[in-house]
C-alpha cells in the first residue's frame, strides 16, 4: 500500500496516541497485518476478524465486532483499508 505524504503523518499521530501501540499485530508491516473491516453505515465499521473480541478497540454488538479503533477508522474511511 502506498501512502501520500499526508497520510504518513496522520497516521504517525493517531498510532502515538493509541494504548495499544506501535507493537500491536495490526501496525506492523505496513498494516498488511490489520484485520479486515466492512463498513455497516452510521460512521461504523465492523471488524471481520476473530482476534476483534481481544482488541482493545473491538466493541461486541450482538453477533457483530464493532471496530472502534481510530487508526482502523482513518484506513477504511481514506481507502486505504
Amino acid at each position: 500500500m502506498q501512502l501520500s505524504p499526508e497520510d504518513e503523518v496522520a497516521i504517525r499521530r493517531i498510532v502515538e496516541t493509541l494504548p495499544c501501540g506501535r507493537d500491536a499485530p495490526c501496525h506492523r508491516g505496513g498494516f498488511v497485518n490489520a484485520g479486515r473491516v466492512k463498513r455497516i453505515g452510521g460512521g461504523f465499521i465492523e471488524c471481520l476478524e476473530e482476534r476483534g473480541r481481544s482488541c482493545l478497540h473491538g466493541l461486541s454488538f450482538g453477533y457483530t465486532i464493532l471496530c472502534q479503533c481510530p487508526l482502523r477508522k482513518y484506513l477504511a474511511d481514506h481507502g486505504l483499508a
